[in-house]
């Protein structure tokens, strides 16, 4: 009998779109440093799909940086034993996540398997080598792991080349909290590629502000060259640029449709981080009646959507503000 209701208790929780909202909010609370927030959500999600992916991966990140390193491990191996996911990207946090447990000999013998059966690309061989060498130095005793915490010399040769924009979102997510050091080089190199996903760089800025980087870098955001000091740059969602928008939009829109409220707010926040550093030009009314607007006609509103066009018919800037608006559209985030 208790079996039966705890079934049923667990379908109900299983809504349309539950799993995907958790591992939604899973990496969101990753990215924000709420690890162990992250860690619960993902969980969540993982026990409805133990065999996604995305939802694994991200998982495997969070427990990591909640330094639940045995957890982590054991949803590794299962990746690599039941081929969930890309099979050397589960390789590799598999590999640091032993190095973080002091399982040397474990890192030493995966990698000889792993080279002795052929199975290593030719990009990761250096990377897999440089693992495969520090783990045997310090099985001899030549090197200890405190001094590499200290030096943070945990060999990578690259950290985002090679990979989707999905994994790359969740290795900047990550580096908020580890030494960046050894990325460094690529991190910079990044935001000034104009060919850079647009939300990868802001992800990239975002850890360079969090680890109070000092120097001017210039960038190339949506064909405009900026030059900013990351230690100087506000959160993206403490600018006066968004706050007035936000606020503009809860008056807007707060009492009539707090539904339509929340997926306004959403879609400000998305097309903000885009931008980042660059903000959103014109007039935060005008700007909120826009995106209101947007939000009734995705979501079927239409006595609202017509209300708002009228509107936006006396505003001069509204219409470039909606161009605007569907540019950001087109401009794809991760689906992590």
């Amino acid at each position: 009998m208790t079996n039966i209701n705890n079934e049923e208790k667990g379908k109900v929780l299983q809504f349309p779109g539950l799993k995907e909202r958790l591992l939604e909010k899973g990496v969101q609370a990753l990215e924000n440093g709420e690890i162990q927030e992250s860690a619960d959500l993902l969980t969540q999600a993982y026990e409805m799909d133990p065999k996604n992916p995305d939802i694994n991966t991200a998982l495997v990140l969070a427990l990591y940086e909640n330094k639940q390193y045995d957890d982590a491990k054991v949803i590794c191996k299962e990746m690599l034993l039941e081929g969930i996911g890309e099979y050397f990207e589960v390789v590799d946090m598999y590999l640091m996540i032993l190095i973080q447990l002091h399982q040397h000999q474990d890192v030493v013998d995966t990698i000889h398997a792993l080279f002795d059966e052929k199975e290593v690309p030719f990009e990761k061989e250096e990377h897999f080598r440089k693992l495969l060498h520090f783990s045997e130095k310090v099985l001899d005793g030549k090197e200890t792991v405190t001094e590499m915490d200290e030096k943070s010399e945990i060999p990578e040769t690259s950290i985002l080349k090679d990979k989707s924009l999905e994994e790359q979102t969740l290795i900047a997510a990550q580096l908020v909290h580890q030494n960046i050091r050894p990325y460094l080089q690529e991190l910079l190199s990044c935001l000034k590629e104009g060919s850079t996903h647009p939300f990868l760089q802001s992800m990239i800025l975002n850890v360079l502000r969090e680890h109070g980087y000092d120097k001017e870098i210039s960038m190339i955001k949506l064909d405009t060259e900026v030059k900013v000091t990351p230690s100087e740059l506000q959160d993206v969602f403490e600018t006066e640029t968004f706050k007035n928008v936000a606020e503009e939009l809860e008056d807007l829109l707060s009492q009539r449709n707090p539904t339509l409220y929340q997926h306004a707010l959403e879609l400000v926040k998305r097309h903000c981080f885009l931008l980042y550093p660059l903000e959103k030009q014109g007039d935060p009314g005008n700007i909120a009646m826009v995106y209101a607007s947007a939000a009734a006609e995705m979501f079927a509103d239409s006595i609202l959507h017509e209300e708002l066009n009228g509107e936006m018919e006396h505003c001069g800037e509204c219409g470039n503000l909606l161009e605007q608006l569907n540019a950001l559209e087109e401009i794809s985030s991760p689906t992590i």
